[in-house]
Protein backbone atom coordinates (compact mmCIF):
# COMPACT_ATOMS: atom_id res chain seq x y z
CA UNK A 1 0.00 0.00 0.00
CA UNK A 2 2.59 2.42 0.92
CA UNK A 3 4.72 1.87 -2.43
CA UNK A 4 1.11 2.20 -4.32
CA UNK A 5 0.83 6.07 -2.58
CA UNK A 6 4.14 6.26 -3.42
CA UNK A 7 3.96 5.57 -6.97
CA UNK A 8 0.96 7.82 -7.10
CA UNK A 9 2.29 10.85 -5.04
CA UNK A 10 5.28 10.11 -8.14
CA UNK A 11 3.69 9.77 -11.14
CA UNK A 12 1.94 12.84 -10.17
CA UNK A 13 4.90 14.77 -9.77
CA UNK A 14 5.81 13.49 -13.32
CA UNK A 15 3.18 14.81 -15.14
CA UNK A 16 3.60 18.17 -13.81
CA UNK A 17 7.66 17.88 -14.09
CA UNK A 18 7.39 16.42 -17.77
CA UNK A 19 4.89 19.36 -18.62
CA UNK A 20 6.36 21.94 -17.30
CA UNK A 21 10.25 21.12 -18.75
CA UNK A 22 8.46 20.12 -22.41
CA UNK A 23 6.62 23.64 -22.08
CA UNK A 24 9.91 25.32 -20.75
CA UNK A 25 12.12 23.76 -23.59
CA UNK A 26 9.22 25.03 -26.09
CA UNK A 27 9.31 28.16 -25.06
CA UNK A 28 13.31 28.61 -25.28
CA UNK A 29 13.15 26.46 -28.51
CA UNK A 30 10.30 28.39 -30.68
CA UNK A 31 8.74 31.59 -29.03
CA UNK A 32 6.00 31.57 -31.69
CA UNK A 33 5.13 28.01 -30.21
CA UNK A 34 5.32 29.81 -26.94
CA UNK A 35 2.81 32.94 -27.67
CA UNK A 36 0.53 30.21 -29.29
CA UNK A 37 0.10 27.91 -26.25
CA UNK A 38 -0.38 31.13 -24.28
CA UNK A 39 -3.18 32.69 -25.49
CA UNK A 40 -4.99 29.37 -27.02
CA UNK A 41 -5.31 30.81 -30.58
CA UNK A 42 -5.27 27.76 -32.71
CA UNK A 43 -6.45 24.48 -32.72
CA UNK A 44 -2.53 23.45 -33.21
CA UNK A 45 -1.70 25.17 -30.05
CA UNK A 46 -4.69 23.25 -28.18
CA UNK A 47 -3.17 19.71 -29.76
CA UNK A 48 -0.08 20.52 -28.70
CA UNK A 49 -0.97 21.49 -25.25
CA UNK A 50 -2.70 17.77 -25.48
CA UNK A 51 0.25 16.12 -26.51
CA UNK A 52 2.16 18.05 -24.41
CA UNK A 53 -0.02 16.37 -21.41
CA UNK A 54 -0.29 12.92 -23.37
CA UNK A 55 3.26 12.77 -22.83
CA UNK A 56 3.42 13.57 -19.42
CA UNK A 57 0.36 11.12 -18.98
CA UNK A 58 2.34 8.27 -20.26
CA UNK A 59 5.55 9.14 -17.99
CA UNK A 60 2.96 9.51 -14.97
CA UNK A 61 1.41 6.11 -15.20
CA UNK A 62 4.96 4.65 -16.42
CA UNK A 63 6.44 6.12 -12.96
CA UNK A 64 3.48 5.10 -10.63
CA UNK A 65 3.25 1.35 -12.21
CA UNK A 66 7.09 1.54 -11.51
CA UNK A 67 7.61 2.56 -8.40
CA UNK A 68 4.00 1.24 -6.95
CA UNK A 69 4.31 -2.30 -8.56
CA UNK A 70 1.34 -2.55 -9.86
CA UNK A 71 -1.12 -1.09 -12.71
CA UNK A 72 -3.62 0.19 -10.07
CA UNK A 73 -0.63 2.61 -8.81
CA UNK A 74 -1.51 3.77 -12.97
CA UNK A 75 -4.86 3.78 -12.28
CA UNK A 76 -4.90 6.05 -9.31
CA UNK A 77 -2.84 8.48 -10.54
CA UNK A 78 -5.14 9.57 -14.10
CA UNK A 79 -8.25 9.13 -11.61
CA UNK A 80 -6.17 11.63 -9.11
CA UNK A 81 -5.00 14.26 -12.03
CA UNK A 82 -9.00 13.76 -13.44
CA UNK A 83 -10.11 14.91 -9.65
CA UNK A 84 -7.83 17.65 -9.52
CA UNK A 85 -8.53 18.54 -13.12
CA UNK A 86 -11.86 18.76 -13.68
CA UNK A 87 -12.25 21.59 -10.49
CA UNK A 88 -9.83 23.61 -12.24
CA UNK A 89 -11.20 23.82 -15.57
CA UNK A 90 -14.41 24.85 -14.64
CA UNK A 91 -13.76 26.92 -12.12
CA UNK A 92 -10.11 27.92 -12.80
CA UNK A 93 -8.91 31.13 -14.26
CA UNK A 94 -6.28 31.72 -16.04
CA UNK A 95 -4.31 34.88 -17.95
CA UNK A 96 -6.81 34.41 -21.25
CA UNK A 97 -10.18 34.52 -18.27
CA UNK A 98 -11.99 31.61 -16.93
CA UNK A 99 -10.11 28.19 -18.77
CA UNK A 100 -13.56 26.20 -19.02
CA UNK A 101 -15.07 29.43 -21.77
CA UNK A 102 -11.36 29.97 -23.49
CA UNK A 103 -11.27 26.42 -24.60
CA UNK A 104 -13.80 24.47 -26.86
CA UNK A 105 -15.46 21.45 -25.30
CA UNK A 106 -13.65 18.74 -27.36
CA UNK A 107 -10.38 19.91 -25.79
CA UNK A 108 -11.98 19.36 -22.43
CA UNK A 109 -13.11 16.70 -22.97
CA UNK A 110 -10.39 15.44 -25.23
CA UNK A 111 -7.70 16.17 -21.83
CA UNK A 112 -9.90 14.86 -19.44
CA UNK A 113 -10.25 11.51 -21.45
CA UNK A 114 -6.58 11.05 -21.64
CA UNK A 115 -5.83 11.80 -18.59
CA UNK A 116 -6.69 8.02 -16.96
CA UNK A 117 -6.36 6.62 -20.42
CA UNK A 118 -2.91 7.29 -21.01
CA UNK A 119 -1.66 6.75 -17.51
CA UNK A 120 -3.17 3.12 -17.56
CA UNK A 121 -1.16 3.06 -21.22
CA UNK A 122 1.85 3.99 -19.46
CA UNK A 123 1.46 1.56 -16.19
CA UNK A 124 1.18 -0.99 -19.14
CA UNK A 125 4.63 0.07 -20.43
CA UNK A 126 6.32 -0.62 -17.32
CA UNK A 127 5.19 -4.19 -17.16
CA UNK A 128 7.42 -4.65 -20.28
Amino acid sequence: MVRTILGVVLGIVAWVATVALITVVLASAMPAVDTALKVHSTAAAMAERLAISAVGSLIGGWLAATVGRSQRAALITGIVMLVIFVPYHLFGSDMQGKIWTSFPLWYHLTFFVSLPLLAILGGRLARR
